[in-house]
Protein backbone atom coordinates (compact mmCIF):
# COMPACT_ATOMS: atom_id res chain seq x y z
CA UNK A 1 0.00 0.00 0.00
CA UNK A 2 1.32 3.64 -0.93
CA UNK A 3 1.39 5.87 1.15
CA UNK A 4 1.35 9.70 1.35
CA UNK A 5 4.18 11.72 2.66
CA UNK A 6 3.38 15.08 4.38
CA UNK A 7 6.13 17.26 4.26
CA UNK A 8 6.34 20.01 6.80
CA UNK A 9 6.30 22.84 3.71
CA UNK A 10 3.33 21.14 2.41
CA UNK A 11 1.40 21.88 6.54
CA UNK A 12 2.91 25.20 6.16
CA UNK A 13 1.46 26.07 2.43
CA UNK A 14 -1.77 24.80 3.38
CA UNK A 15 -2.09 26.74 6.79
CA UNK A 16 -1.74 29.81 5.05
CA UNK A 17 -4.38 29.22 2.19
CA UNK A 18 -7.47 31.35 2.30
CA UNK A 19 -9.84 29.14 0.09
CA UNK A 20 -12.07 31.89 -0.42
CA UNK A 21 -9.49 33.96 -1.58
CA UNK A 22 -8.00 31.38 -3.72
CA UNK A 23 -11.60 30.81 -5.29
CA UNK A 24 -12.03 34.66 -5.81
CA UNK A 25 -8.73 35.08 -7.71
CA UNK A 26 -9.44 31.88 -9.71
CA UNK A 27 -12.50 33.53 -11.12
CA UNK A 28 -11.17 36.19 -12.00
CA UNK A 29 -8.12 34.46 -13.76
CA UNK A 30 -11.57 33.24 -16.05
CA UNK A 31 -10.94 36.57 -17.54
CA UNK A 32 -8.22 36.77 -20.30
CA UNK A 33 -8.42 37.90 -24.42
CA UNK A 34 -10.56 34.92 -25.23
CA UNK A 35 -12.94 35.36 -22.52
CA UNK A 36 -13.49 39.17 -21.75
CA UNK A 37 -16.86 38.24 -20.57
CA UNK A 38 -18.83 35.13 -19.28
CA UNK A 39 -22.25 34.39 -17.54
CA UNK A 40 -22.70 32.96 -14.60
CA UNK A 41 -23.18 29.39 -15.64
CA UNK A 42 -19.97 29.90 -17.59
CA UNK A 43 -17.87 30.97 -15.09
CA UNK A 44 -19.16 28.15 -12.25
CA UNK A 45 -18.65 25.14 -15.32
CA UNK A 46 -15.05 26.69 -15.81
CA UNK A 47 -14.09 26.66 -12.54
CA UNK A 48 -15.87 23.71 -10.96
CA UNK A 49 -17.50 25.41 -8.21
CA UNK A 50 -20.57 25.23 -6.98
CA UNK A 51 -23.74 27.52 -8.21
CA UNK A 52 -23.92 28.82 -4.64
CA UNK A 53 -20.38 29.83 -4.03
CA UNK A 54 -19.42 30.89 -6.98
CA UNK A 55 -22.58 33.35 -7.32
CA UNK A 56 -21.60 34.26 -3.41
CA UNK A 57 -17.99 34.93 -4.54
CA UNK A 58 -19.15 36.78 -8.00
CA UNK A 59 -21.27 38.68 -6.03
CA UNK A 60 -18.64 39.82 -3.32
CA UNK A 61 -16.06 40.81 -6.35
CA UNK A 62 -18.95 42.89 -7.80
CA UNK A 63 -19.16 44.59 -4.61
CA UNK A 64 -15.90 45.13 -4.20
CA UNK A 65 -15.64 46.80 -8.07
CA UNK A 66 -13.20 43.80 -9.41
CA UNK A 67 -16.20 42.82 -11.85
CA UNK A 68 -18.71 44.65 -13.79
CA UNK A 69 -22.08 43.15 -14.89
CA UNK A 70 -23.86 43.99 -17.94
CA UNK A 71 -27.60 45.37 -16.77
CA UNK A 72 -28.47 44.03 -20.57
CA UNK A 73 -26.64 40.67 -20.98
CA UNK A 74 -26.33 39.64 -17.53
CA UNK A 75 -22.33 38.96 -18.22
CA UNK A 76 -19.60 39.65 -15.90
CA UNK A 77 -16.53 41.46 -17.12
CA UNK A 78 -13.13 42.44 -15.11
CA UNK A 79 -13.68 46.02 -13.23
CA UNK A 80 -11.83 48.80 -12.86
CA UNK A 81 -10.44 47.46 -9.48
CA UNK A 82 -8.54 44.69 -11.29
CA UNK A 83 -6.82 47.77 -12.98
CA UNK A 84 -6.58 49.80 -10.21
CA UNK A 85 -3.81 46.91 -8.15
CA UNK A 86 -1.39 47.71 -11.17
CA UNK A 87 -0.90 50.93 -11.49
CA UNK A 88 2.99 50.49 -11.14
CA UNK A 89 3.21 48.04 -13.89
CA UNK A 90 0.12 49.55 -15.95
CA UNK A 91 2.62 49.97 -19.09
CA UNK A 92 1.75 46.01 -19.28
CA UNK A 93 -2.15 46.76 -19.52
CA UNK A 94 -3.05 46.21 -23.09
CA UNK A 95 -5.69 48.87 -23.34
CA UNK A 96 -2.92 51.27 -22.38
CA UNK A 97 -0.25 49.84 -25.01
CA UNK A 98 -3.02 49.82 -27.88
CA UNK A 99 -4.20 53.36 -27.22
CA UNK A 100 -0.31 54.97 -26.59
CA UNK A 101 1.10 54.95 -30.25
CA UNK A 102 -2.05 56.53 -30.88
CA UNK A 103 -2.18 59.70 -28.07
CA UNK A 104 1.37 60.00 -28.76
CA UNK A 105 0.66 60.81 -32.68
CA UNK A 106 -2.22 63.41 -31.70
CA UNK A 107 0.11 65.09 -29.03
CA UNK A 108 2.61 65.92 -31.72
CA UNK A 109 0.37 67.19 -34.27
CA UNK A 110 -1.52 69.47 -32.06
CA UNK A 111 1.22 70.46 -29.69
CA UNK A 112 -0.71 69.29 -26.66
CA UNK A 113 -0.56 67.46 -23.32
CA UNK A 114 -2.85 64.36 -24.15
CA UNK A 115 -4.72 62.16 -21.56
CA UNK A 116 -6.12 58.65 -21.79
CA UNK A 117 -9.12 57.76 -18.82
CA UNK A 118 -11.42 55.05 -18.04
CA UNK A 119 -14.71 55.74 -15.61
CA UNK A 120 -15.13 54.73 -12.26
CA UNK A 121 -18.77 55.74 -11.14
CA UNK A 122 -18.66 58.91 -11.14
CA UNK A 123 -15.00 59.80 -11.04
CA UNK A 124 -12.50 59.78 -13.90
CA UNK A 125 -9.24 58.15 -13.63
CA UNK A 126 -6.34 59.03 -15.20
CA UNK A 127 -4.32 56.29 -16.97
CA UNK A 128 -1.94 57.69 -18.95
CA UNK A 129 -0.33 61.05 -20.46
CA UNK A 130 1.77 62.35 -23.43
CA UNK A 131 3.36 65.59 -22.14
CA UNK A 132 3.62 68.45 -24.35
CA UNK A 133 2.62 71.88 -23.46
CA UNK A 134 0.94 71.78 -19.82
CA UNK A 135 -2.05 74.14 -18.89
CA UNK A 136 -0.60 75.80 -15.91
CA UNK A 137 -1.91 75.07 -12.60
CA UNK A 138 -3.17 71.36 -14.05
CA UNK A 139 -1.38 68.96 -12.34
CA UNK A 140 -2.77 64.87 -11.96
CA UNK A 141 -0.68 62.54 -12.45
CA UNK A 142 -1.19 58.70 -12.94
CA UNK A 143 -4.09 57.49 -10.56
CA UNK A 144 -5.30 60.98 -10.56
CA UNK A 145 -9.52 60.95 -9.96
CA UNK A 146 -11.81 63.87 -11.35
CA UNK A 147 -15.03 64.15 -10.68
CA UNK A 148 -16.72 62.73 -14.63
CA UNK A 149 -20.27 65.48 -14.40
CA UNK A 150 -17.63 68.49 -14.69
CA UNK A 151 -14.91 67.33 -16.86
CA UNK A 152 -14.59 66.49 -20.48
CA UNK A 153 -13.48 63.22 -20.10
CA UNK A 154 -15.97 62.44 -17.96
CA UNK A 155 -18.83 63.27 -20.16
CA UNK A 156 -17.33 61.72 -22.93
CA UNK A 157 -17.64 58.44 -21.35
CA UNK A 158 -20.96 58.71 -19.37
CA UNK A 159 -22.52 59.58 -22.88
CA UNK A 160 -22.25 56.96 -24.10
CA UNK A 161 -22.46 54.15 -21.25
CA UNK A 162 -26.25 52.20 -21.85
CA UNK A 163 -29.05 53.87 -20.70
CA UNK A 164 -29.95 51.86 -17.62
CA UNK A 165 -26.00 51.99 -16.58
CA UNK A 166 -26.40 55.77 -16.79
CA UNK A 167 -28.99 56.12 -14.80
CA UNK A 168 -27.58 53.89 -11.96
CA UNK A 169 -24.77 56.29 -12.09
CA UNK A 170 -26.52 59.14 -11.68
CA UNK A 171 -29.17 57.86 -9.20
CA UNK A 172 -28.36 59.54 -6.08
CA UNK A 173 -25.07 61.08 -7.04
CA UNK A 174 -24.65 64.46 -6.03
CA UNK A 175 -23.53 66.51 -8.64
CA UNK A 176 -20.78 69.06 -6.70
CA UNK A 177 -20.89 72.82 -7.98
CA UNK A 178 -16.91 73.65 -8.55
CA UNK A 179 -17.62 77.05 -10.89
CA UNK A 180 -20.70 78.94 -11.80
CA UNK A 181 -20.53 76.80 -14.44
CA UNK A 182 -20.68 73.24 -13.33
CA UNK A 183 -24.16 71.31 -14.29
CA UNK A 184 -25.42 70.36 -10.84
CA UNK A 185 -28.62 68.58 -11.64
CA UNK A 186 -29.46 65.01 -13.84
CA UNK A 187 -31.77 66.82 -16.19
CA UNK A 188 -29.36 69.43 -17.37
CA UNK A 189 -26.56 66.78 -17.78
CA UNK A 190 -28.29 64.33 -19.44
CA UNK A 191 -29.33 67.19 -22.11
CA UNK A 192 -25.47 67.96 -22.41
CA UNK A 193 -24.64 63.79 -22.89
CA UNK A 194 -27.55 63.68 -25.85
CA UNK A 195 -25.63 66.40 -27.58
CA UNK A 196 -22.22 64.22 -27.05
CA UNK A 197 -24.07 61.32 -28.59
CA UNK A 198 -24.80 63.24 -31.58
CA UNK A 199 -21.30 65.24 -31.93
CA UNK A 200 -19.32 62.27 -30.80
CA UNK A 201 -16.83 64.58 -28.84
CA UNK A 202 -17.77 66.62 -25.04
CA UNK A 203 -16.53 69.62 -23.87
CA UNK A 204 -15.61 71.37 -20.23
CA UNK A 205 -16.37 75.00 -20.52
CA UNK A 206 -14.64 75.81 -17.16
CA UNK A 207 -16.78 73.33 -15.49
CA UNK A 208 -14.43 72.46 -12.65
CA UNK A 209 -11.48 74.94 -13.11
CA UNK A 210 -12.30 78.85 -13.86
CA UNK A 211 -9.82 78.98 -16.22
CA UNK A 212 -9.70 75.32 -18.10
CA UNK A 213 -11.38 74.59 -21.01
CA UNK A 214 -10.86 70.66 -22.31
CA UNK A 215 -12.31 68.85 -25.19
CA UNK A 216 -12.75 64.84 -25.16
CA UNK A 217 -14.08 61.52 -27.09
CA UNK A 218 -14.68 58.22 -26.09
CA UNK A 219 -13.43 55.12 -27.03
CA UNK A 220 -16.04 52.14 -27.62
CA UNK A 221 -15.88 48.52 -26.70
CA UNK A 222 -17.03 45.74 -30.08
CA UNK A 223 -20.45 46.97 -27.89
CA UNK A 224 -20.09 50.79 -28.90
CA UNK A 225 -19.67 51.31 -24.87
CA UNK A 226 -16.97 53.56 -23.54
CA UNK A 227 -14.28 52.06 -21.96
CA UNK A 228 -11.89 54.88 -21.92
CA UNK A 229 -11.73 58.33 -23.21
CA UNK A 230 -9.06 60.77 -24.67
CA UNK A 231 -8.50 64.13 -24.13
CA UNK A 232 -6.73 67.68 -24.58
CA UNK A 233 -6.91 70.97 -22.37
CA UNK A 234 -6.21 74.50 -23.11
CA UNK A 235 -6.41 77.46 -21.04
CA UNK A 236 -9.62 79.11 -21.09
CA UNK A 237 -6.94 82.96 -21.92
CA UNK A 238 -5.61 81.39 -25.03
CA UNK A 239 -8.37 79.65 -26.64
CA UNK A 240 -12.15 80.54 -26.88
CA UNK A 241 -14.63 77.41 -26.62
CA UNK A 242 -15.36 77.53 -30.68
CA UNK A 243 -11.49 78.14 -31.26
CA UNK A 244 -10.83 74.91 -28.91
CA UNK A 245 -13.69 72.90 -30.78
CA UNK A 246 -13.00 73.88 -34.24
CA UNK A 247 -8.95 73.34 -33.24
CA UNK A 248 -9.09 70.17 -31.20
CA UNK A 249 -12.02 68.44 -31.03
CA UNK A 250 -12.15 66.85 -34.79
CA UNK A 251 -8.62 65.80 -33.91
CA UNK A 252 -9.55 64.49 -30.52
CA UNK A 253 -12.57 62.15 -32.02
CA UNK A 254 -10.44 60.65 -34.87
CA UNK A 255 -8.10 59.30 -32.22
CA UNK A 256 -10.79 57.66 -30.39
CA UNK A 257 -12.36 56.36 -33.07
CA UNK A 258 -8.76 54.82 -34.13
CA UNK A 259 -8.16 53.24 -30.88
CA UNK A 260 -11.60 52.37 -30.88
CA UNK A 261 -11.01 50.27 -34.01
CA UNK A 262 -7.89 49.23 -32.73
CA UNK A 263 -9.89 47.23 -29.87
CA UNK A 264 -12.40 45.85 -31.92
CA UNK A 265 -14.90 48.37 -32.37
CA UNK A 266 -16.90 48.87 -35.73
CA UNK A 267 -18.72 51.49 -36.50
CA UNK A 268 -22.20 50.86 -38.00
Amino acid sequence: MKQTVTTREDVTQSSYTIEALSRGLQVLSLFNRETPTLSLTQIIDASNINKTTAFRIVSTLETAGYLERDPQTKRYRPGLKVLQLGFTAISSLEFRQVARPYLQRLSQEVERTVSLSVLDGMDVVYIDRVRNREVIGVVLGLGSRIPAHCASLGKAMLAFLPSDELNQRLDGAYLQRYTPSTLTDSASLKADLARIRELGYSVNDEEWIKGLRSTAAPILDSNAIAVGGVNISVSAGEFSREEMEARFSPAVRATAQQISHALGHSPT
